[in-house]
């Protein structure tokens, strides 16, 4: 991308210079088992709780024991009921506390910044801010339990992630029935969609830039392509990438921009509608037809991706005064009995001996490979490049 990237950078230069000063000034940093290339010379390894040399699970959990509170974060309020579920288990006193993205990359730079660390794990969905700027600058630390080494996939342990999310598009069956409006993103950019696609601003919601970035970097054709079978003539544009230009094109059309995912899921699913809308969102939010008698239905089979999957991955506050505690949580958090309560909201454990829940309500596991997943091994790409699709993004959202 090349385009002025000046207005973003002038509200973001604050947390820049924050988290390079605290890059100088944190001492309990990255341990050696999780160390990114790249890391700053600050980032030295230490050891976080007892060592991976000698470890056990029965060796963490008694030294876990000995330590508390505990105060954990993630984007979800079921983060509440699994500390709940960790405190019956292992008898730590830890509170759950549901945070968003940003708010949690504030607190984690704050609190070490003062060396007054109050929350101990972060559960993040940016991945590639978690790693820019908080991993590498030691702020935090990614651990992966040597115990499930050998489980979890590689790819999936620097930085350790916790679950992929997904966020997928929904309609009303009450107007469409089981079928989805539309069989191609390319259509959201068409008139009959124009300020009737409802979504998370992404300049707050980093995930759908990240995954447009992404697209432009691995897989532009398969953008390209959806574009010819969708308007039946080859892509001509003036932007560097058909993912841009798609983009470009949905920012135009006036999506109507919402603060939460259940601000979209209401809209599009709210019962007794007229008029159709398109709505992204978590798969989570399917379970608003039980509680709240919506007519959610997942689109499948959409080109050139039916859904968008991002990573939340765990970190430790470098400073905690609860390491093995912290480790034991996210060592629980890896485990079916931990993460179930966020496996019937839709998401999936790196852990493939933890299932898929087959009552989850979207049924997202039926078309897990129209599912785009991000290569991690661009997460310094994808922050990097976001104040420059932020950017793009607003000006276009703004004509």
């Amino acid at each position: 991308m090349k385009f002025s990237t000046k207005a973003f950078r002038a509200q973001s230069v604050c947390l820049i210079a924050m988290t390079a000063s605290l890059a100088l000034g944190v001492s309990a940093c990255t341990p050696s088992s999780a160390q990114s290339e790249g890391q700053d010379d600050a980032a030295e390894a230490v050891q976080l709780g007892i060592s991976d040399d000698d470890y056990s699970l029965d060796k963490l959990i008694e030294a876990a024991k000995k330590e508390g509170p505990l105060t954990v974060s993630d984007s979800t309020g079921k983060i509440k009921d699994i500390a709940k579920n960790f405190t019956s288990e292992y008898g730590i006193e830890t509170t759950g506390v549901k945070m968003k993205a940003g708010d949690a990359q504030e607190v984690a730079i704050r609190e070490s910044e003062a060396s007054n660390i109050k929350t101990d794990v972060f559960i993040l969905s940016d991945a590639p801010a978690a790693q820019s700027a908080l991993i590498e600058r030691g702020i935090t630390s990614t651990w992966t339990p040597p115990d499930l080494a050998d489980t979890i996939p590689p790819e999936y342990q620097d930085p350790q992630v916790i679950t992929t999310d997904v966020l997928a598009w929904g309609y009303n069956t009450d107007i469409y029935g089981d079928e989805c409006p539309i069989d191609n993103l390319w259509a959201l950019t068409d008139e009959e969609w124009k300020s009737h696609v409802v979504m998370e601003d992404p300049t707050i919601k980093a995930a759908i830039l990240y995954w447009v970035n992404q697209m432009a970097e691995h897989d532009d054709d398969a953008m390209a392509e959806a574009y010819e079978d969708y308007f039946g003539d080859a892509l001509s544009t003036g932007e560097d990438s058909a993912s841009a230009e798609w983009l470009k094109r949905l920012a135009l059309n006036k999506p109507l921009l919402v603060k939460s995912g259940g601000d979209s899921a209401e809209s599009a699913g709210a019962p007794g509608q007229t008029e159709a809308f398109m709505g992204l969102m978590s798969t989570a939010k399917f379970r608003e037809n039980e509680d709240s008698g919506y007519k959610l239905g997942l689109c499948k089979h959409i080109a050139p991706y039916s859904a968008i999957g991002y990573t939340k991955v765990g970190l430790i506050a470098n400073g905690t005064k609860s390491p093995n505690a912290a480790k034991l949580f996210l060592h629980y958090m890896l485990t079916e009995d931990g993460i179930m309560p966020q496996v019937e909201d839709g998401k999936f454990s790196s852990n493939p001996d933890v299932p898929s829940d087959p009552s989850e309500p979207s049924g997202i596991a039926d078309i897990w490979d129209e599912v785009y997943l991000p290569d991690r091994a661009t997460l310094d790409n994808d922050f990097n490049a976001l104040p420059e699709w932020i950017d793009f993004w607003t000006i276009n959202n703004h004509k």
